[in-house]
């Protein structure tokens, strides 16, 4: 566990990035911001990614992306699944489910198809990311996203996938 009090890792992490990373933002983030960002997911542990996905939604957005930075830890996994659960939308959910896809979780599927249904009943207004986000894995079953939602969740997979920590890029690199 850090030393850095939950205060200081808000201040840290939540407040100066959680408008640029929020719901689609990130796809207008600039460079800088990202590389910000970037550098975070470097520097957490997995008990504060834990705390921030299972905080607010502010600290939910922030906690998504920096769980890049452990995708095999099962508290991490565990918290990422507990905040798209607990999901209202657009806020949330886009960068809920990119990390997911872009993390390889096992449950990922059943995880986004729930997602999708209750988005769909309470129209939350990520369904089609969510519809995107499943048709990248194999046996999806869930209706062909638009044009536009695919469009949109690739750029979002894209930013997850520079976003994961050097190591995990360089891991990734060498099996191909």
């Amino acid at each position: 566990m850090s030393d850095e009090s939950w205060g200081d890792l808000r201040a840290r992490c939540v407040v100066p990035f959680y408008q640029h990373m929020m719901g689609i933002n990130a796809l207008e983030a600039a460079p800088s911001v990202l590389a910000e960002v970037a550098a975070l997911v470097d520097t957490v542990e997995p008990d504060q990614v834990v705390y921030l996905l299972r905080s607010g939604w502010r600290e939910q957005v922030i906690g998504a992306w920096l769980s890049l930075a452990h995708p095999y830890d099962e508290s991490v996994l565990a918290a990422v699944r507990h905040a798209l659960e607990t999901s209202n939308g657009s806020l949330t959910a886009p960068c809920l489910l990119a990390v997911l896809v872009a993390s390889d979780a096992p449950t990922a599927i059943s995880l986004i198809q729930g997602y999708y249904e209750a988005d769909v009943a309470r129209s939350w207004g990520s369904a089609g990311l969510a519809q995107a986000a499943a048709a990248t894995l194999p046996d999806s079953p869930l209706p062909a996203p638009a044009a536009d939602d695919t469009e949109t969740f690739m750029a979002l997979s894209m930013i997850a996938n520079c976003l994961k920590p050097a190591t995990d890029q360089t891991a990734a690199n060498s099996d191909s």
